[in-house]
């Protein structure tokens, strides 16, 4: 199982199904929020203030930061014994990193948090308003995305793809292409959107202006998809910092997480299906 499988028969299909959803996405942009009806009725958030005191907010980055380096360096003592390939390696340690991070929150999660936990998120809800959201994100990431596109290239900028979807178009291997598609739709969505919308942006907005909240946790968001040493993925940073704005104000609207992280999966999924089926070249 080493050649790569060739879908591109599918591309067609591919493109065909992208131009519904972004229908449906242009559709919801009108139903939600862009009639007449829907701007002069907008319901209050339901995201509540995190009511965490600083030194606790600490911590949790403190033990999210540890579980993630003590991760990374166990998947690198345990390929030194079981080496293995340069692209499966990249899969390899981009998981041990990710579950790092969430076993470092789990931590803090079930011995040091003060007060109740809170109700769990409702998987209904989360999965209805999960696919809404990701409809509503798609047009216009993708209006960005090409427009960064264009203004790199005029630049003169390197215009390189993200690593991870660079490997995912050109690995010869089915394996890895499966275990970067497990940890981009599975791990990374549940990992990013405890970071960034249920942690950095719900402290942020009732400490800070609203905007700054929605700027700088998107931007930082944007920026650490970015490898800054060669610019490789420079142009995702404009649309993806969208794509993280919209994701903080569903996270906001609804107050549950799992509406995020449901999207955030549909979308790296989305991009998958793009670059494997050959429709996003």
């Amino acid at each position: 199982m080493t050649e790569a499988l060739d879908l591109t028969p599918v591309a067609g299909a591919a493109i065909a199904l992208e131009f519904i959803l972004l229908l449906l996405g242009l559709w919801f942009w009108w139903r939600l929020a862009l009639r007449p009806a829907a701007r002069s009725h907008r319901p209050p958030p339901l995201l509540a203030p995190w009511p965490i005191a600083a030194s606790d907010f600490l911590l949790v980055a403190i033990l999210a930061l540890t579980g993630a380096f003590f991760a990374t360096a166990g998947a690198g003592l345990l390929q030194r014994v079981h080496p293995l390939g340069a692209d499966a390696s990249l899969v390899f340690g981009g998981g041990a990193l990710h579950g790092g991070v969430l076993a470092g929150l789990a931590l803090y999660a079930y011995h040091f948090r003060r007060g109740p936990s809170g109700p769990p998120p409702d998987v209904s809800t989360a999965w209805r308003t999960g696919v809404v959201t990701f409809l509503l994100a798609l047009p216009l990431v993708l209006g960005i995305g090409r427009a960064a596109e264009a203004g790199v290239r005029a630049l003169g900028l390197p215009d390189d793809q993200q690593e991870l979807v660079d490997l995912l178009e050109n690995t010869h291997s089915n394996y890895v292409r499966i275990g970067l598609v497990i940890v981009a739709t599975l791990i990374v969505p549940i990992t990013e959107e405890l970071v960034f919308r249920a942690g950095i942006f719900r402290y942020l907005r009732t400490r800070v202006p609203r905007w700054l909240a929605l700027g700088g946790t998107a931007l930082l968001f944007g920026a650490l998809h970015v490898d800054w040493t060669h610019l490789t993925g420079l142009a995702s940073l404009l649309p993806l910092t969208a794509l993280a704005v919209i994701f903080s104000l569903a996270y906001e609207r609804t107050g549950n997480i799992g509406t995020t992280m449901v999207a955030h999966a549909l979308f790296n999924l989305n991009t998958f299906v793009l670059v494997m089926t050959g429709a996003g070249s």
